[in-house]
């Protein structure tokens, strides 16, 4: 036997063996995301990250390793995306972990995890890189679309050249974030086999970890201000009160998957109705109408599709019941509670409605105005023209995220002109497509989540963030590939 068959053979029996098994069966289960989820908020209340990360990098070169397939991969890009602390912001402090030695020492450490997921894409006679590119995916043109136009936005503009190496960064960016999971995660997932509960633990888990770090921050960053919340001081290292009220928000129809076909069908209703609330808490506007649209929405759905219907409309009804008494009791203390987040809008000494749009018709406008004058590849996703984001374009500004549009499709228009609006329409198309396509419980619930994003992202730009879109990314390959009779939980077979 040569040096190659020996290695060979006791890898087999190490993947084999009964310790590498009981591994398995922890982390394809929700203990295994809700390790994961623990540890993220650890390091985010106790600036850790380094060492989380660390951690993580070794979690997926055991999962290249020794997993049955890639599938325990999903929870880790949003976890890392919200793990950062308040200390280690990287749009306030430029002495924190992604720069200097921590940041070179990150670097190292995903590469190798990068490399050992590519070899084990490669060797593996399940996946290989053939099937990586021959595996047919109903979103594919559509999302190849969308990239081009990001990487041609604003290319005829006459300034192009001043921000184009900071604008092709940021539209990769933007386009790998939509595409890549989805398309590796649909070629090296065996979804014949995997159980969609993982999923949904994954977007129920984000939720809780996000929930534990408004909690946190409410405790350190004195939000509280004479008995009132001040929003303002509601952030993270990884985003404000609107980016932390939008990641809830997207995990509340979780929630109420599980209260559909699990027999405790009102532990998760109330999970819910706290998620809700925790939105509540983040004092995001836009987050709110996201988080409604969810509630309600998965509400109503459940109501009619839950397994267990007498529990889940009893228990429905009684919460209904002891919320609108709370309200009617406590509603001048809740008020006394949000007087510092702005109202959506008052009625002036006029009796007329004034909406409070925090500046958003103002942009919108104003974007309106530069798409008009780049039409077919707008402006780039750096505003070139435009006072009101003139700074972004001076030699002070040194942040690399551009200032944005607040509205998926202002940004498109002003950004990627109708090249990127028409690129977008057909991937949207493309997804409703694949909805109608693939209509199932469990789809209807991801398609709450997509939409709720969608929703919150016409009064802000979480479309064009990362953090939601790897979320999105994911969501669309278990849309596609997931299978809604699927076994408890994926075991590693191999003999």
């Amino acid at each position: 036997m040569t040096f190659y068959e020996t290695v060979k053979t006791q890898f087999k029996n190490i993947k084999n063996s009964a310790a590498i098994q009981k591994i398995n069966q922890i982390i394809y289960s929700p203990w295994g995301i809700g390790s994961l989820g623990l540890l993220t908020f650890l390091a985010f209340a106790f600036s850790l990250e380094v060492a989380f990360y660390t951690v993580v990098v070794l979690y997926t070169i055991y999962v290249g390793l020794f997993a049955d397939d890639l599938s325990p991969i999903m929870p880790l890009f949003v976890l890392c995306y919200v793990t950062p602390s308040i200390g280690n912001n990287p749009g306030m402090s430029d002495q924190g972990l992604f720069y200097g030695a921590s940041g070179i020492y990150l670097v190292c450490i995903v590469s190798i995890a990068v490399l050992t997921l590519l070899f084990r894409i490669a060797l593996d006679k399940d996946f290989g890189l053939r099937r990586l590119f021959t595996t047919k995916r109903t979103l594919l043109w559509g999302m190849l679309g969308l990239g081009i136009a990001y990487l041609l936005s604003g290319i005829t503009h006459e300034k192009y050249l001043e921000n184009a190496t900071r604008n092709l960064l940021f539209a990769f960016i933007q386009f790998a974030s939509i595409f890549l999971l989805y398309f590796i995660l649909s070629a090296t997932v065996k979804w014949d086999r995997f159980n969609l509960d993982y999923f949904a633990w994954t977007g129920l888990i984000i939720g809780f970890v996000v929930s534990a770090e408004i909690i946190c921050i409410y405790i350190t960053n004195n939000v509280i201000i004479d008995g009132s919340i001040f929003r303002s001081n509601i952030y993270s290292g990884w985003g404000c009160y609107n980016n932390i009220g939008a990641l809830i928000s997207m995990s509340i129809p979780f929630a109420f998957y599980f209260a559909a076909h699990k027999k405790r069908s009102s532990v998760f209703l109330v999970i819910g109705y706290l998620l809700l609330i925790m939105v509540i808490l983040s004092g995001s506007r836009g987050s709110m109408v996201g988080a409604v649209f969810a509630f309600v929405a998965s509400l109503v759905y459940t109501f009619i599709k839950c397994n267990n219907k007498k529990e889940f409309r009893v228990a429905t009804l009684a919460l209904l019941g002891v919320v609108t008494v709370s309200v009617l009791i406590f509603h001048k203390q809740m008020a006394s509670i949000f007087s510092y987040v702005p109202g959506i809008g008052h009625v002036d000494e006029n009796g007329s409605l004034v909406v409070n749009d925090s500046g958003r018709f103002n942009i919108y406008e104003n974007g309106w105005k530069v798409f008009l004058r780049n039409p077919i590849f707008g402006q780039s996703f750096y505003p070139i023209e435009f006072d009101l984001y003139s700074f972004a374009s001076s030699a002070q500004f040194n942040s690399f995220f551009p200032p944005r549009w607040h509205n998926t499709v202002i940004q498109l228009l002003a950004s990627c002109g109708i090249v990127g609006m028409l690129a977008y329409g057909y991937h949207r198309f493309d997804t409703i497509r694949l909805y109608i396509k693939k209509r199932s419980l469990t789809n209807t619930y991801v398609a709450f989540c997509i939409i709720t994003l969608l929703l919150m992202s016409l009064l802000d730009c979480h479309f064009f963030n990362v953090g939601p879109v790897l979320f999105y990314s994911i969501a669309l390959a278990v849309m596609e590939f997931g299978q809604e009779k699927a076994i408890e939980a994926p075991q590693n077979t191999q003999k």
